[in-house]
């Protein structure tokens, strides 16, 4: 008879991510039980998270490459604005074709532009998110742009008494997930990521991969769009203006390592949990806007501590692997 050796336990870093989210919804709702209500947990804390979380889980590729994009927000705004007009002088279905195109258009523009021009990531996504920026304020001449029906749908519809956009996060969860963990391109990816020069040698068509994590996350950005759109009702040029600082905190919140080639969405998805609920339980405990700041900069900070501890404590050809 075969014994079968038994596996130790091991602590990840999504437990301590799992342990924080954990801990806070415990201590919101001991201070207000309003906030463990489902129709405030579905339609305050999860609803106002998914355009970030959709977000994040595209930056998570492009950060895991070593890279990193700083206009998904005005991306985000220029794609509702693009689709707004649209509709309004053509149609809804016109609207909604050219929102997700204007996405993929900039995530390529910032693919070729980094894997092809070789202009490094940090200068290309700041340049090209004033670019957007600017583009949005030339079309809309500084006016709000309103929502359309395919829109308002995506931002306001409920499906079984859950709010369209939440089931749209958790099928773009699942499927994130599997795409780095399941499959032959997220293994490209973190091997553009740990070594972009071993990863040429070995066959891997590294310009690919990152233009391909690039269009994922402009595709993505234009999916967030038809959602703020929706749930706003209408925009203004500027209203993404630091939507890429979320968008990196809740990635690197969620373990990704800034320098590439170690990243779990797993994490992502705990880390877009933890912001979303921070913010809302926050407002419900009437926390000033100055002080949630704080508290969240706070979390992270420990959070970020946390995993440095955990990486030390493992052995280097262990790290990406075990880390989650």
């Amino acid at each position: 008879m075969i014994a079968l050796k038994k596996r130790k336990f091991e602590f990840s870093y999504n437990y301590a991510l799992l342990i924080i989210l954990a801990a806070c919804v415990l201590f919101i709702s001991s201070q207000n039980p309003v906030f463990l209500k489902s129709g405030y947990l579905l339609n305050v804390v999860v609803k106002n998270s998914v355009e970030i979380g959709l977000m994040a889980f595209a930056a998570t590729f492009v950060i895991i490459t070593g890279g990193i994009d700083l206009s998904c927000g005005t991306a985000m705004i220029l794609c509702a604005v693009t689709g707004g007009i649209t509709a309004m002088q053509i149609n809804s279905a016109a609207g909604l074709l050219v929102t997700l195109c204007m996405g993929v258009i900039c995530g390529l523009l910032n693919g070729v532009t980094i894997a092809i021009v070789k202009v490094p990531p940090m200068v290309t996504t700041l340049s090209t998110m004033f670019l957007y920026m600017g583009i949005a304020r030339g079309i809309t001449k500084g006016d709000s742009v309103y929502t359309f029906d395919a829109s308002t749908f995506l931002g306001n519809a409920v499906i079984f008494r859950v709010p369209v956009q939440i089931w749209i996060g958790i099928i773009m969860a699942v499927l994130f997930c599997v795409l780095l963990h399941n499959s032959s391109y997220g293994r490209r990816i973190y091997a553009v990521g740990l070594n972009e020069n071993a990863a040429r040698y070995a066959g891997i068509n590294t310009p690919g991969a990152v233009i391909c994590a690039y269009t994922l996350c402009g595709l993505m950005a234009g999916l967030a769009a038809l959602i703020w759109l929706g749930r706003f009702n209408a925009v203004k040029y500027d209203a993404g203006a630091v939507m890429h600082l979320r968008v990196i905190t809740v990635v690197v919140l969620g373990g990704t390592s800034i320098a590439g080639g170690i990243g779990d969405m797993r994490g992502t998805i705990l880390a877009t949990l933890i912001l979303a609920t921070l913010n809302s339980g926050l407002t419900v405990l009437n926390i000033p806007v100055n002080t949630q700041t704080v508290v969240q900069g706070t979390v992270l900070l420990l959070s970020l501590i946390v995993f440095e501890l955990l990486k030390r404590k493992m052995p280097a050809k262990k790290r990406a692997e075990r880390m989650f």
